[in-house]
């Protein structure tokens, strides 16, 4: 592997991403996959791991293994009884329901260390939400979207495993359906995220990296690979699964300590949740890293085109689009950024009023808009997401 160079700490996420070493500059031994050439999908996943790997060592902060501290903490509370004995015991399975007038009910029969213990972690569980929104702006929505496949897998499992504590050996019915509709929602919930990033990186490499040459459209295609990422995200989807069958088959069983090799049930609810929080840092960060500092939003090409037409028609947002600057001279540009992130430059062509996204056709000439935009005031040509200082985008 090629030794890449230092990048500065300090340098904002979507810079940091662009500079030192690129995807595309990490080389390994394929001897392998050269032999099977169906297994260089392998080869690549591992040097895309390779990529985040030196990414994650050279990017993280003390916000970020903060953050995963925060979430391990909030597994093992929820996970680990501590001597109280609530969970390890099987608690009073006379006691159920959570009906607060119903003084029988099992939520005002449970021992206030476990009640205690109880609101610990689920504030544990708000402040890492709360956090993955302060370091990952751009994937708030993700970030709860993750949260919706946890809860969801949760919720279908204690219900399922309440007709079934056997689930899935009891082959009751509706005990499958429920947990049939969780895993639906699970998946519809990883597809849209999946599909909104993607789509995403789509545009970015189309309007930010479009090059006459389309070997150089394939390299920078290339260095925006999601393959390892969505391994990743496809386990999570899976692992919120098991997470959630093997917590809710152990506090199913009434003594759960008479029962041999029960334990095993608590520490793959443990271990499957620590693994989880990882992939769910791992999952908002980088989409983030890519991003960068820029004010847009991560959505599917469809719920792009229906936002454009809003903003058109003037019903979505009446703020007005934000001019370039020269990053030389300072002087305004012909290109402008409408307040949903999206860019729109003038075209080169003399005579033309025409505009378009950089990469796209003018909608007057037909010519290809170039990426770069030239000052008029000292003909410095820069990137047009140069001449916009203060938002980098992916």
């Amino acid at each position: 592997m090629t030794e890449a160079p230092e990048e500065e700490s300090e340098t904002e996420d979507g810079l940091v991403f662009h500079e030192g070493s690129r995807l595309t500059d990490l080389k390994i031994r394929q001897n392998l996959s050269i032999d099977y050439p169906m297994l260089e999908p392998l080869h690549h996943l591992k040097i895309e791991f390779m990529f985040h790997f030196y990414k994650i060592k050279t990017t993280w902060t003390m916000s970020h293994w903060t953050t995963l501290a925060i979430g391990f903490m909030a597994v093992i509370l929820s996970g680990w009884d501590f001597g109280i004995n609530e969970i390890s015991s099987g608690g009073d399975f006379y006691s159920i329901g959570i009906d607060p007038r119903d003084d029988n009910s099992g939520i005002w029969n449970i021992s206030n260390a476990a009640f205690a213990l109880s609101l610990i972690s689920f504030g544990l569980w708000l402040i890492l939400l709360v956090r993955l929104w302060a370091i990952f702006p751009l994937m708030r929505s993700q970030a709860v979207s993750l949260y919706v496949a946890l809860i969801a897998a949760e919720f279908s499992q204690y219900w399922a495993h309440g007709y079934d504590s056997k689930f899935p050996f009891g082959l009751d019915s509706f005990a499958i359906a429920i947990s049939f509709v969780g895993l639906i929602l699970i998946t519809f919930v990883c597809f849209i995220l999946q599909r909104a990033v993607t789509e995403t990186r789509d545009v970015h490499v189309e309007e930010r990296h479009w090059h006459p040459d389309p070997r150089q459209r394939e390299i920078a295609k290339r260095d925006h690979s999601l393959i390892a990422w969505s391994f990743a995200l496809v386990t999570y989807c899976v692992l919120v699964f098991i997470h959630a069958w093997s917590g809710a088959h152990y506090v199913s069983a009434r003594e759960p300590s008479e029962v041999e090799w029960w334990w095993v049930f608590k520490l793959v609810y443990t271990v499957t949740g620590l693994i989880l929080v990882w992939l769910m840092v791992h999952v908002l960060w980088y989409p983030q890293i890519m991003l960068g500092s820029a004010e847009i939003r991560i959505e599917s090409d469809r719920a792009r085109q229906v936002g454009t037409i809003r903003d058109s028609t003037g019903k979505a947002s009446e703020e007005p689009a934000r001019a370039g600057k020269c990053p030389d001279c300072g002087e305004v540009t012909p290109v402008k950024m409408r307040a949903n992130g999206e860019i729109e430059a003038a075209c080169a062509i003399d005579g033309c009023n025409g505009t378009a996204s950089p990469g796209e056709k003018c909608n007057v000439c037909g010519t290809r808009i170039s990426s770069r935009v030239i000052c008029l005031a000292c003909n410095t040509s820069a990137p047009v997401g140069n001449h916009f200082s203060d938002d980098e985008a992916w």
